[in-house]
């Protein structure tokens, strides 16, 4: 759902988007006790207009340049106000995108803070202590299974060596029936006086055959004693090893413990320090740039320092208050509505920044508060009736009677914040970027709100009683700083303790929190350090135990086979004896009588019988001992799965306390988690917010660039558009010179071509007509208009011009004319001549 979002102007938006207003905050400057303030006046330059006839072509073409001139700057300053808005643009995806990273992170931090109840953190501590029981339940189970896993192997050792030692009896029994079977068949052979030769011989290679099992079975001796010296090491080995596994479990869970509670000590001390530091951040004050005070020429360049140094930190505590709004005309709910106790705190909080910034500058007035002051600034408030940023004189003057009489007046305005949705931080921040924007962007009102919010204005008076109000009409904030005529009476209830900015006291708890937190924070690391030691040594002895039992199974199987052959070779021993023996009576029966003989061969037959049976009876027994080597082997696989699953349920059982571990981290960790992640997410909305300020207020910057543009562009078009017509006109009027001229050429050539002549006072043309209105001058004739039309011509060229003269009859009477006329006659007689002499010969 979309909340009512509030308004809240900054120092830099309004800096930027008002730029061409120039009218953000308006100050009253300081006046005397008749005269309660001034206001501004706001002065405007107007165009003068030229008429096209004024303008030359020159200065139309200076216009024309001139013009295109600030088209050009205008188009650059567009372009720049347009990339502006591009890189403002980016700014505010980027910060959005940061906005929703931190959101999330604050999500999760929030749902293990609100986990982080005492009650989970004791349980889970609990949880921990049950799970490390657990672990050495689960170890000790897992020895045991280890412990079983050995003596089953043991077990199927000598389930295997009474295998081992059943089979040789079998063997052996099976060499006494095949030796028995000789004796027969040896007692056959003397019986039948066959084969004696061969009889010697089997002797004689049966004991060659004793003589080296002999030699065999004391090898195989002395490598089963070895075997089992080894299988001896091998298990005082795995004594000791698993005496040093043992060790080292113990010194792996004290190191393990003192670990956890140095990690909670720390933990313990870094709430203690973000606690702190959280109180330092709430803390607003001014930094005022060096050289503010006296600064003349570059204060505009202190201005952008001091714009540069400071920035509001936001006040969790203050997010909590909610102050109440109404609706206005419009039904829109959005003024505020102060109580007397949030008037009182937010003129504290402001007066304690004042106060400092007058500290900095070495100023010796200072910011007082009182009942009065605070009933001052109130009904400035409250009774003023004109709307926007303008000051209320009627109210201004008003307070003086009805609360107190002012020797010494002043005051600042400007726009705050509103909503349906404001709290005490969103008020403070507006007073406060509207103190930046008097302090440092004041140029347009020639340093006079930063003049008096500097404390500079009422240098030289010890105290300024000071009262901040908010307009109920229009939640315009002002700055009220005034000089009592009675000062019992503005102290009447005592004056209010104003909260000092000063983080000095602050700043030597963190300092002692900080070596608090650096001191068990080595701790911790030695704790760390000798536990990772501890759990490393852990580790190699379980790897040692692990070998030490792998090296003694070894050895068992080693020895078990070392005896598997020490019997192999007595049994073979015993194989080739019994040969022996009976090879040896079958020499010594070859002498003996037929009763004898016969007697040995019965005997033969009856002991190879009861070998038989020998025989027989060792291999039910190896059935026997098999069976029972394979019920051991069994059960060693049912001991082997049952250490694996105790192995297995030690590493989750550890798992599990890890997890734990981790969840106490979290859950001890959880405020100073949270407020980091707060932290970071306020900070990511703050700079969403004024990136989205400052996208709107360079849209309004670029807006007004491209209206200039526009406008430049208009003026460059009419300037043009001048220039145009006089260079229209211009060429008119060559165009119309050069027609005249051309006209005039040729008149003056038609008039040369257009004789005249003249006799006395009479003018004739070339057909003998008399002309009159015409004036001869120069031999040169004119119409009345004074335009030439021909000229006086002296020789007579047609007959009707000669007609004519003749009949005028006016002869010249002045020399001048004789000699015309002289010269008429001569052109006469001479015509008359080429026109009737000619004429007569032809005739």
């Amino acid at each position: 759902m979309k909340k009512n979002i509030k308004t809240l102007y900054t120092a830099t938006a309004v800096a930027t988007l008002l730029m061409a207003a120039k009218t953000q905050t308006a100050q009253a400057a300081t006046s005397d006790a008749e005269t309660k303030t001034n206001s501004e006046t706001t002065t405007a330059t107007g165009a003068t207009t030229t008429t096209p006839a004024q303008v030359t072509k020159e200065s139309a073409q200076a216009d024309v340049n001139k013009a295109q001139e600030v088209v050009n700057d205008q188009q650059a300053e567009a372009n720049g106000a347009q990339k502006a808005v591009d890189t403002a643009n980016q700014k505010v995806k980027d910060a959005q995108a940061k906005v929703d990273s931190t959101k999330a992170t604050l999500d999760e931090a929030t749902e293990a803070k609100q986990e982080a109840t005492q009650e989970n953190i004791d349980k889970t501590k609990s949880d921990i202590s049950q799970a490390e029981s657990d672990v050495t339940s689960k170890q000790n189970e897992a020895s045991q299974a280890e412990s079983n896993v050995n003596t089953k192997q043991s077990a199927v050792t000598q389930a295997q060596s009474d295998v081992n030692t059943s089979k040789a009896k079998v063997d052996q029994a099976t060499a006494d029936v095949n030796a028995k079977q000789a004796s027969v068949d040896n007692a056959q052979k003397v019986l039948d006086g066959t084969d004696a030769e061969q009889i010697r011989k089997n002797a004689d290679d049966a004991q060659k055959a004793v003589d080296s099992d002999k030699a065999n079975v004391q090898v195989k001796t002395t490598d089963a004693t070895n075997k089992a010296t080894a299988v001896s090491e091998a298990q005082k080995a795995v004594d000791t090893a698993q005496t040093a596994a043992q060790t080292a479990k113990t010194n792996a869970d004290i190191t393990s413990q003192k670990l956890a509670e140095a990690q909670s000590a720390v933990n313990d001390a870094q709430t203690k320090v973000n606690s702190i530091n959280d109180q330092i951040n709430s803390v607003n004050r001014i930094e005022m740039p060096k050289g503010y005070v006296n600064a003349k020429d570059n204060i505009a360049e202190l201005g952008k320092q001091g714009l540069a140094m400071n920035k509001y930190k936001e006040d969790e505590k203050a997010k909590q208050e909610k102050i109440a709004a109404v609706a206005d005309s419009r039904g829109v709910v959005g003024l505020l509505r102060l109580t007397d106790e949030q008037q009182k705190e937010i003129t504290l909080w402001t007066a304690g920044i004042l106060n400092d910034i007058r500290k900095q500058l070495g100023l010796s007035n200072r910011i007082v508060v009182t009942n009065k002051s605070l009933e001052f600034a109130k009904y400035i408030a409250d009774n003023s009736t004109i709307a926007g940023i303008e000051h209320d004189d009627k109210a201004l003057q008003d307070v003086n009677k009805a609360v107190l009489q002012a020797r010494i007046q002043a005051e600042s305005i400007g726009l705050g914040v509103g909503g349906s949705d404001i709290t005490m931080n969103d008020l403070q921040e507006a007073v406060y970027d509207l103190m930046l924007q008097m302090l440092f962007d004041d140029a347009y009102s020639n340093w006079g709100h930063a003049m008096q919010i500097s404390g500079m204005e009422f240098h030289g008076v010890k105290d300024e009683y000071f009262g901040l109000g908010v307009r109920q009409k229009d939640n315009i904030i002002g700055f009220e700083t005034f000089y009592p005529e009675d000062p019992a009476k503005a102290d009447e209830g005592g004056r209010l303790t104003i909260p000092s900015v000063d983080t000095t006291e602050l700043q030597a708890e963190l300092t002692t929190a900080q070596s608090d937190l650096n001191t068990k924070s080595n701790a911790l690391t030695s704790a760390k350090s000798a536990n990772d030691e501890a759990q490393s040594a852990l580790t190699t002895a379980n790897n040692n135990l692990a070998t030490a039992q792998t090296n003694l199974t070894n050895a068992q199987k080693a020895k078990t086979q070392a005896d598997s052959d020490l019997e192999t070779a007595k049994t073979q021993l015993t194989t080739d004896e019994a040969k022996l023996a009976s090879a040896q009576e079958a020499v010594q029966a070859l002498s003996a009588d037929l009763a004898t003989k016969q007697a040995n061969l019965q005997s033969a037959k009856d002991a190879l019988e009861e070998s038989k049976k020998n025989l027989a009876s060792a291999e039910s027994d190896l059935t026997a001992k098999q069976n029972a080597l394979t019920e051991a082997e069994n059960e060693l696989k049912s001991a082997q799965d049952a250490l694996t699953s105790a192995k297995q349920a030690v590493s989750d059982a550890q798992a599990k306390v890890d997890s734990l571990k981790a969840k106490l981290d979290s859950l001890t960790n959880a405020e100073p988690n949270y407020e980091a992640a707060k932290t970071a997410y306020d900070n990511a909305v703050s700079d969403l917010k004024f990136a989205q300020d400052d996208l709107d207020a360079f849209t309004g910057v670029n807006k007004i660039a491209q209206a200039k543009l526009d406008s430049a562009k208009s003026e460059l078009a009419k300037a043009q558009a001048v220039l145009d017509k006089i260079l229209e006109k211009e060429r008119a009027e060559e165009a119309l010179k050069k027609a005249e001229e051309e006209a005039k050429e040729a008149a003056v050539k038609r008039a040369q071509a257009t004789h005249f002549y003249q006799t006395g006072s009479k003018l004739f043309d070339a057909q003998g007509k008399e002309v009159t209105g015409y004036v001869v001058k120069d031999n040169q004739v004119y119409d009345a208009k004074g335009n030439l039309v021909g000229v006086v011509s002296k020789k007579v060229m047609t007959r009707e011009l000669h007609r004519a003269l003749v009949k005028a009859n006016t002869l010249p009477q002045t020399g001048n004319e004789s000699t015309v006329l002289a010269g008429l006659g001569v052109a006469l007689i001479g015509l008359g001549s080429m026109l009737g002499v000619a004429k007569r010969k032809r005739q």
